[in-house]
Protein backbone atom coordinates (compact mmCIF):
# COMPACT_ATOMS: atom_id res chain seq x y z
CA UNK A 1 0.00 0.00 0.00
CA UNK A 2 2.98 2.18 0.61
CA UNK A 3 4.44 1.14 -2.76
CA UNK A 4 1.56 2.28 -4.44
CA UNK A 5 1.44 5.61 -2.86
CA UNK A 6 4.61 6.77 -3.42
CA UNK A 7 4.70 5.94 -7.18
CA UNK A 8 1.40 8.11 -7.07
CA UNK A 9 2.87 10.75 -5.35
CA UNK A 10 5.93 10.86 -8.07
CA UNK A 11 3.44 10.90 -10.85
CA UNK A 12 1.47 13.61 -9.75
CA UNK A 13 4.98 15.53 -9.48
CA UNK A 14 5.30 15.34 -12.92
CA UNK A 15 1.96 16.01 -14.08
CA UNK A 16 2.23 19.30 -12.02
CA UNK A 17 5.76 19.96 -13.37
CA UNK A 18 4.45 19.92 -17.07
CA UNK A 19 1.22 21.80 -15.96
CA UNK A 20 4.01 24.64 -14.91
CA UNK A 21 5.96 24.56 -18.19
CA UNK A 22 2.93 24.66 -20.21
CA UNK A 23 1.82 27.47 -18.21
CA UNK A 24 5.49 29.60 -18.11
CA UNK A 25 5.02 29.08 -22.34
CA UNK A 26 1.19 30.52 -22.41
CA UNK A 27 2.62 33.37 -20.41
CA UNK A 28 5.49 33.56 -22.75
CA UNK A 29 2.87 33.85 -25.68
CA UNK A 30 0.55 36.02 -24.06
CA UNK A 31 3.00 38.62 -23.46
CA UNK A 32 4.29 38.17 -27.15
CA UNK A 33 1.02 39.10 -28.39
CA UNK A 34 1.19 42.48 -26.22
CA UNK A 35 4.17 43.70 -27.63
CA UNK A 36 3.75 42.79 -31.36
CA UNK A 37 2.07 45.53 -32.78
CA UNK A 38 4.29 47.63 -31.15
CA UNK A 39 7.39 45.48 -32.90
CA UNK A 40 5.12 46.61 -35.97
CA UNK A 41 5.15 49.94 -35.51
CA UNK A 42 8.33 50.22 -34.83
CA UNK A 43 9.34 48.84 -38.00
CA UNK A 44 6.97 50.97 -40.08
CA UNK A 45 8.88 54.31 -38.53
CA UNK A 46 12.29 53.20 -39.65
CA UNK A 47 11.37 51.49 -42.94
CA UNK A 48 12.11 54.18 -46.20
CA UNK A 49 8.44 54.75 -47.44
CA UNK A 50 7.92 53.87 -51.09
CA UNK A 51 5.90 56.63 -53.03
CA UNK A 52 3.30 55.28 -55.82
CA UNK A 53 2.84 57.26 -59.34
CA UNK A 54 0.25 59.47 -58.86
CA UNK A 55 -2.91 59.06 -60.82
CA UNK A 56 -5.33 61.86 -62.15
CA UNK A 57 -8.35 61.92 -59.92
CA UNK A 58 -11.27 60.20 -60.86
CA UNK A 59 -13.65 62.93 -60.46
CA UNK A 60 -13.37 65.85 -62.91
CA UNK A 61 -14.36 68.87 -62.78
CA UNK A 62 -17.28 69.99 -65.10
CA UNK A 63 -15.60 72.25 -68.53
CA UNK A 64 -16.59 74.47 -70.93
CA UNK A 65 -14.02 73.11 -73.22
CA UNK A 66 -15.17 70.20 -74.92
CA UNK A 67 -13.18 67.06 -74.75
CA UNK A 68 -10.17 66.42 -77.57
CA UNK A 69 -11.98 64.24 -80.43
CA UNK A 70 -10.18 60.83 -80.87
CA UNK A 71 -7.71 60.85 -84.03
CA UNK A 72 -9.77 60.02 -87.53
CA UNK A 73 -8.16 58.53 -90.88
CA UNK A 74 -7.57 61.98 -91.77
CA UNK A 75 -6.39 64.84 -89.24
CA UNK A 76 -9.42 67.80 -89.25
CA UNK A 77 -8.36 71.24 -91.41
CA UNK A 78 -6.49 73.54 -89.66
CA UNK A 79 -7.53 77.45 -89.06
CA UNK A 80 -5.94 79.28 -91.65
CA UNK A 81 -3.07 81.56 -89.84
CA UNK A 82 -3.41 85.14 -90.28
CA UNK A 83 -0.53 86.51 -91.05
CA UNK A 84 0.26 88.84 -93.98
CA UNK A 85 2.18 89.69 -95.90
CA UNK A 86 3.28 86.06 -96.61
CA UNK A 87 6.18 86.74 -98.98
CA UNK A 88 7.54 90.17 -96.85
CA UNK A 89 5.72 92.05 -99.25
CA UNK A 90 2.03 92.21 -99.91
CA UNK A 91 1.07 90.79 -103.16
CA UNK A 92 -2.83 91.76 -103.82
CA UNK A 93 -4.99 91.10 -107.12
CA UNK A 94 -8.01 91.67 -108.43
CA UNK A 95 -9.88 89.27 -110.43
CA UNK A 96 -13.19 89.17 -112.36
CA UNK A 97 -16.59 88.96 -111.24
CA UNK A 98 -16.60 85.41 -111.82
CA UNK A 99 -14.75 83.19 -110.80
CA UNK A 100 -13.77 80.57 -113.27
CA UNK A 101 -11.26 80.14 -116.19
CA UNK A 102 -7.72 81.56 -116.64
CA UNK A 103 -8.26 83.30 -112.93
CA UNK A 104 -9.75 80.46 -111.09
CA UNK A 105 -6.22 78.33 -112.41
CA UNK A 106 -4.12 81.27 -111.31
CA UNK A 107 -5.52 81.31 -107.74
CA UNK A 108 -4.86 77.81 -106.60
CA UNK A 109 -1.65 77.77 -108.55
CA UNK A 110 -0.18 80.88 -106.37
CA UNK A 111 -2.64 81.07 -103.30
CA UNK A 112 0.34 79.96 -101.48
CA UNK A 113 1.55 83.87 -101.94
CA UNK A 114 -1.48 85.55 -102.65
CA UNK A 115 -2.25 87.97 -99.79
CA UNK A 116 -5.32 89.56 -100.93
CA UNK A 117 -8.32 89.07 -103.27
CA UNK A 118 -10.44 91.63 -104.63
CA UNK A 119 -13.54 90.09 -107.19
CA UNK A 120 -14.91 93.11 -109.26
CA UNK A 121 -18.36 92.51 -107.38
CA UNK A 122 -20.22 95.81 -106.38
CA UNK A 123 -21.68 99.23 -107.58
CA UNK A 124 -24.09 101.42 -106.25
CA UNK A 125 -27.49 103.38 -106.71
CA UNK A 126 -28.36 106.97 -106.38
CA UNK A 127 -29.72 106.15 -103.02
CA UNK A 128 -25.88 104.60 -101.87
CA UNK A 129 -27.57 100.88 -101.90
CA UNK A 130 -25.40 98.32 -102.95
CA UNK A 131 -25.50 95.89 -105.59
CA UNK A 132 -23.97 93.58 -107.74
CA UNK A 133 -22.25 89.72 -107.81
CA UNK A 134 -21.75 87.52 -104.47
CA UNK A 135 -19.88 83.88 -104.18
CA UNK A 136 -20.11 82.33 -101.09
CA UNK A 137 -17.76 79.78 -102.64
CA UNK A 138 -15.26 81.70 -103.35
CA UNK A 139 -14.88 83.19 -99.71
CA UNK A 140 -15.09 79.83 -98.26
CA UNK A 141 -12.07 78.73 -100.90
CA UNK A 142 -9.98 82.38 -100.19
CA UNK A 143 -10.13 81.70 -95.96
CA UNK A 144 -9.33 77.96 -96.71
CA UNK A 145 -6.02 79.04 -98.36
CA UNK A 146 -5.23 81.97 -95.64
CA UNK A 147 -6.07 84.67 -98.29
CA UNK A 148 -8.08 87.67 -97.73
CA UNK A 149 -11.25 88.66 -99.55
CA UNK A 150 -11.74 92.37 -100.41
CA UNK A 151 -14.27 92.79 -102.79
CA UNK A 152 -14.36 95.67 -104.87
CA UNK A 153 -16.54 98.15 -105.18
CA UNK A 154 -16.48 100.34 -108.38
CA UNK A 155 -18.32 103.06 -110.44
CA UNK A 156 -17.15 101.45 -113.50
CA UNK A 157 -20.73 100.87 -114.99
CA UNK A 158 -23.02 102.97 -117.91
CA UNK A 159 -23.49 105.89 -115.40
CA UNK A 160 -20.28 105.95 -113.39
CA UNK A 161 -21.47 109.48 -111.96
CA UNK A 162 -23.78 108.34 -110.11
CA UNK A 163 -21.07 108.10 -107.13
CA UNK A 164 -21.31 112.12 -107.09
CA UNK A 165 -24.81 112.07 -105.84
CA UNK A 166 -24.32 109.70 -103.27
CA UNK A 167 -21.12 111.13 -101.93
CA UNK A 168 -22.22 115.21 -102.14
CA UNK A 169 -25.04 114.14 -100.05
CA UNK A 170 -24.27 113.67 -95.88
CA UNK A 171 -27.04 111.79 -95.43
CA UNK A 172 -26.65 109.54 -98.40
CA UNK A 173 -23.14 108.91 -97.88
CA UNK A 174 -23.88 107.69 -94.18
CA UNK A 175 -26.36 105.36 -95.53
CA UNK A 176 -23.73 104.34 -98.00
CA UNK A 177 -21.65 103.56 -95.34
CA UNK A 178 -24.15 101.45 -93.59
CA UNK A 179 -24.59 99.57 -96.47
CA UNK A 180 -21.29 98.98 -97.06
CA UNK A 181 -20.26 97.49 -93.48
CA UNK A 182 -23.37 95.40 -93.37
CA UNK A 183 -22.41 93.81 -96.74
CA UNK A 184 -19.27 93.13 -95.26
CA UNK A 185 -20.15 91.84 -92.03
CA UNK A 186 -23.10 90.03 -93.30
CA UNK A 187 -20.76 88.08 -95.99
CA UNK A 188 -18.06 87.55 -93.80
CA UNK A 189 -15.27 89.94 -95.82
CA UNK A 190 -12.38 91.08 -94.73
CA UNK A 191 -12.71 94.28 -95.68
CA UNK A 192 -13.81 96.62 -98.80
CA UNK A 193 -11.57 98.14 -101.74
CA UNK A 194 -12.80 101.25 -103.36
CA UNK A 195 -12.61 101.94 -107.14
CA UNK A 196 -14.46 105.29 -107.70
CA UNK A 197 -12.56 107.11 -110.70
CA UNK A 198 -12.88 109.77 -113.18
CA UNK A 199 -14.52 112.06 -110.40
CA UNK A 200 -14.64 115.56 -111.04
CA UNK A 201 -11.74 117.69 -109.17
CA UNK A 202 -14.99 119.78 -106.82
CA UNK A 203 -15.66 116.29 -105.11
CA UNK A 204 -12.60 115.97 -103.75
CA UNK A 205 -13.32 116.87 -99.71
CA UNK A 206 -16.30 114.96 -99.93
CA UNK A 207 -14.26 111.85 -101.28
CA UNK A 208 -12.01 112.43 -98.42
CA UNK A 209 -14.91 112.62 -95.87
CA UNK A 210 -16.44 108.93 -96.89
CA UNK A 211 -13.00 107.48 -96.86
CA UNK A 212 -12.35 108.64 -93.17
CA UNK A 213 -16.10 107.99 -91.86
CA UNK A 214 -16.00 104.46 -94.13
CA UNK A 215 -12.64 104.00 -92.48
CA UNK A 216 -13.61 104.33 -89.24
CA UNK A 217 -17.22 102.20 -89.21
CA UNK A 218 -15.16 99.25 -90.55
CA UNK A 219 -12.01 99.73 -87.74
CA UNK A 220 -15.05 99.17 -85.75
CA UNK A 221 -15.12 95.63 -86.65
CA UNK A 222 -11.56 94.75 -87.20
CA UNK A 223 -12.02 95.30 -91.09
CA UNK A 224 -9.53 96.19 -93.49
CA UNK A 225 -10.17 99.40 -95.91
CA UNK A 226 -8.29 99.41 -99.43
CA UNK A 227 -8.59 102.01 -102.34
CA UNK A 228 -7.65 102.17 -105.60
CA UNK A 229 -6.42 105.46 -106.91
CA UNK A 230 -5.32 107.53 -110.05
CA UNK A 231 -1.60 107.73 -110.67
CA UNK A 232 -0.31 110.73 -110.60
CA UNK A 233 2.77 112.67 -109.55
CA UNK A 234 1.66 115.55 -107.98
CA UNK A 235 -1.70 116.61 -106.14
CA UNK A 236 -3.42 117.52 -109.09
CA UNK A 237 -1.98 115.42 -111.33
CA UNK A 238 -3.69 113.55 -114.04
CA UNK A 239 -7.24 112.14 -113.09
CA UNK A 240 -6.96 111.95 -109.29
CA UNK A 241 -7.71 115.82 -108.60
CA UNK A 242 -10.32 114.29 -106.41
CA UNK A 243 -8.17 112.25 -104.30
CA UNK A 244 -6.48 113.80 -101.42
CA UNK A 245 -3.55 111.04 -100.82
CA UNK A 246 -2.25 112.81 -97.91
CA UNK A 247 -5.70 113.09 -96.10
CA UNK A 248 -6.86 109.43 -97.52
CA UNK A 249 -3.71 107.64 -96.58
CA UNK A 250 -4.41 108.59 -92.60
CA UNK A 251 -7.41 106.43 -92.90
CA UNK A 252 -6.97 103.57 -95.56
CA UNK A 253 -4.83 100.16 -95.26
CA UNK A 254 -3.86 99.89 -98.63
CA UNK A 255 -3.52 102.60 -101.25
CA UNK A 256 -3.51 100.40 -104.64
CA UNK A 257 -1.94 103.03 -106.89
CA UNK A 258 -3.30 102.22 -110.82
CA UNK A 259 0.37 102.52 -112.54
CA UNK A 260 -0.79 101.44 -115.84
CA UNK A 261 -3.00 103.19 -118.61
CA UNK A 262 -0.26 105.72 -119.20
CA UNK A 263 -0.98 105.05 -122.95
CA UNK A 264 -4.95 104.11 -122.77
CA UNK A 265 -7.44 102.68 -125.10
CA UNK A 266 -8.31 105.88 -125.92
CA UNK A 267 -5.23 107.19 -126.65
CA UNK A 268 -2.15 106.23 -129.31
CA UNK A 269 -0.20 103.43 -128.95
CA UNK A 270 2.57 103.52 -126.64
CA UNK A 271 4.05 101.57 -123.27
CA UNK A 272 1.13 101.00 -120.40
CA UNK A 273 3.60 101.66 -117.70
CA UNK A 274 7.17 103.39 -118.43
CA UNK A 275 9.61 103.09 -115.85
CA UNK A 276 9.98 106.66 -115.61
CA UNK A 277 6.91 107.63 -115.10
CA UNK A 278 6.65 104.68 -112.40
CA UNK A 279 9.15 106.27 -110.56
CA UNK A 280 7.81 109.98 -110.66
CA UNK A 281 4.66 108.64 -109.45
CA UNK A 282 6.11 106.33 -106.38
CA UNK A 283 8.70 109.21 -105.39
CA UNK A 284 5.36 111.51 -105.11
CA UNK A 285 3.24 109.05 -103.29
CA UNK A 286 6.69 108.58 -100.51
CA UNK A 287 6.17 112.38 -99.83
CA UNK A 288 2.77 111.97 -98.65
CA UNK A 289 1.65 108.38 -97.69
CA UNK A 290 3.09 105.99 -95.62
CA UNK A 291 5.40 104.04 -98.19
CA UNK A 292 3.97 100.88 -95.71
CA UNK A 293 0.59 100.79 -97.06
CA UNK A 294 1.08 102.02 -100.81
CA UNK A 295 1.13 99.23 -103.51
CA UNK A 296 2.30 99.48 -106.85
CA UNK A 297 -0.63 98.44 -108.93
CA UNK A 298 0.92 96.15 -112.04
CA UNK A 299 -0.74 95.16 -115.64
CA UNK A 300 -0.90 91.77 -116.50
CA UNK A 301 -2.38 92.93 -119.90
CA UNK A 302 -1.62 94.53 -123.15
CA UNK A 303 -3.02 96.83 -125.68
CA UNK A 304 -3.97 96.26 -128.77
CA UNK A 305 -4.13 99.43 -131.18
CA UNK A 306 -5.94 99.44 -134.48
CA UNK A 307 -4.48 102.18 -137.00
CA UNK A 308 -7.23 104.89 -135.36
CA UNK A 309 -9.97 104.33 -132.99
CA UNK A 310 -9.77 102.67 -129.49
CA UNK A 311 -7.18 100.33 -128.53
CA UNK A 312 -8.56 96.46 -127.04
CA UNK A 313 -7.01 95.31 -124.14
CA UNK A 314 -5.52 91.57 -124.52
CA UNK A 315 -4.41 88.98 -121.91
CA UNK A 316 -1.37 87.22 -122.58
CA UNK A 317 -3.16 84.11 -124.26
CA UNK A 318 -4.87 86.18 -127.20
CA UNK A 319 -1.56 88.52 -127.26
CA UNK A 320 0.69 85.18 -128.07
CA UNK A 321 -2.04 83.29 -130.63
CA UNK A 322 -1.38 87.05 -132.61
CA UNK A 323 2.55 86.70 -131.97
CA UNK A 324 2.33 82.80 -132.95
CA UNK A 325 -0.11 83.41 -135.94
CA UNK A 326 1.41 86.44 -137.66
CA UNK A 327 4.82 85.62 -136.64
CA UNK A 328 5.55 88.63 -135.55
CA UNK A 329 8.65 90.15 -134.53
CA UNK A 330 8.91 91.18 -130.45
CA UNK A 331 10.69 94.20 -129.38
CA UNK A 332 12.37 95.83 -126.48
CA UNK A 333 12.10 99.28 -125.54
CA UNK A 334 14.99 99.63 -123.14
CA UNK A 335 14.29 103.82 -122.75
CA UNK A 336 12.59 107.10 -124.96
CA UNK A 337 13.63 110.27 -124.88
CA UNK A 338 11.73 110.64 -121.83
CA UNK A 339 13.93 108.03 -119.88
CA UNK A 340 13.15 104.04 -119.11
CA UNK A 341 10.70 102.09 -120.10
CA UNK A 342 10.84 98.61 -120.37
CA UNK A 343 7.97 97.53 -122.12
CA UNK A 344 7.88 95.03 -124.99
CA UNK A 345 5.64 96.09 -128.41
CA UNK A 346 5.07 94.35 -132.05
CA UNK A 347 2.83 95.28 -135.55
CA UNK A 348 1.34 93.31 -137.15
CA UNK A 349 -1.15 93.58 -140.36
CA UNK A 350 -5.06 92.89 -139.97
CA UNK A 351 -7.72 93.72 -142.38
CA UNK A 352 -7.96 97.39 -140.91
CA UNK A 353 -4.12 98.03 -141.35
CA UNK A 354 -1.34 98.16 -139.36
CA UNK A 355 -2.38 97.19 -135.79
CA UNK A 356 0.30 97.62 -132.64
CA UNK A 357 0.64 95.93 -129.35
CA UNK A 358 2.35 96.96 -126.02
CA UNK A 359 2.72 94.64 -123.24
CA UNK A 360 4.67 94.04 -120.20
CA UNK A 361 7.76 91.37 -120.06
CA UNK A 362 9.59 89.78 -117.49
CA UNK A 363 12.34 92.45 -117.98
CA UNK A 364 9.78 94.95 -117.42
CA UNK A 365 7.83 93.40 -113.65
CA UNK A 366 11.15 92.48 -112.54
CA UNK A 367 12.62 96.74 -113.18
CA UNK A 368 8.68 97.29 -110.93
CA UNK A 369 9.58 95.23 -108.08
CA UNK A 370 12.62 96.57 -107.80
CA UNK A 371 11.14 99.77 -108.11
CA UNK A 372 9.12 98.67 -104.89
CA UNK A 373 12.05 97.60 -102.93
CA UNK A 374 14.12 100.29 -103.40
CA UNK A 375 11.62 102.58 -102.24
CA UNK A 376 10.47 100.07 -99.55
CA UNK A 377 6.66 100.33 -100.57
CA UNK A 378 4.38 97.87 -99.27
CA UNK A 379 3.82 96.05 -102.08
CA UNK A 380 2.01 95.29 -105.31
CA UNK A 381 -1.88 95.38 -106.82
CA UNK A 382 -2.32 93.10 -109.91
CA UNK A 383 -4.98 93.69 -112.67
CA UNK A 384 -6.16 91.27 -113.01
CA UNK A 385 -5.52 87.68 -112.30
CA UNK A 386 -5.81 85.19 -115.17
CA UNK A 387 -4.29 87.77 -117.80
CA UNK A 388 -1.04 87.09 -117.15
CA UNK A 389 2.19 85.43 -118.94
CA UNK A 390 3.05 82.10 -116.88
CA UNK A 391 6.38 83.36 -116.35
CA UNK A 392 4.97 86.30 -114.29
CA UNK A 393 4.66 84.37 -111.34
CA UNK A 394 8.26 83.17 -111.98
CA UNK A 395 9.58 86.76 -111.43
CA UNK A 396 7.03 87.53 -108.83
CA UNK A 397 8.34 84.21 -106.67
CA UNK A 398 11.98 85.29 -107.36
CA UNK A 399 12.31 88.50 -106.68
CA UNK A 400 9.49 89.12 -103.87
CA UNK A 401 9.42 85.86 -102.33
CA UNK A 402 13.00 85.61 -101.79
CA UNK A 403 13.54 89.29 -101.00
CA UNK A 404 16.98 90.68 -100.72
CA UNK A 405 16.27 93.95 -99.42
CA UNK A 406 14.38 92.35 -96.47
CA UNK A 407 16.91 90.22 -95.74
CA UNK A 408 19.30 92.97 -95.33
CA UNK A 409 16.80 94.75 -93.22
CA UNK A 410 16.73 91.99 -90.45
CA UNK A 411 20.67 91.99 -90.97
CA UNK A 412 21.15 95.78 -90.23
CA UNK A 413 19.85 95.32 -86.73
CA UNK A 414 22.64 93.45 -85.89
CA UNK A 415 25.62 95.54 -87.70
CA UNK A 416 27.27 98.44 -86.26
CA UNK A 417 25.90 101.93 -87.28
CA UNK A 418 22.75 100.56 -88.50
Amino acid sequence: MRRFSLATAILGLIYLAALSVAGIFLLQTFELAQTLPVIQARALATRTPTIAPTSAPLIIPPSPVPPTPLPTAEPPATTPVSYHPKSGRLITVWLPPTFQGGARESFFANADIIDDISPFWYSTDASGRIYGTRNAELVRIAHEHNVRIIPSLHNVTDNPNVVATVLRNPAVRARHIEAIVDEVLTHNYDGIDIDYEGLDATLRASYSAFIRELGARLRQHDKLLTVAVHAKASDYGGLGGFQDWAEIGKHVDQLRIMTYDYHWRGSGPGPVAPSYWIEAVTTYARSVVDPGKVLLGVHFYGYDWPPSGQATARPWRLIEEIINREQATVNFMERNSSGPVQESYFTYRSDQGRREVWFMTETGLASKIETVQERDLAGIAIWQLGYEQPDYWRVVRERMVNDPTLVQRALNAFLPDH
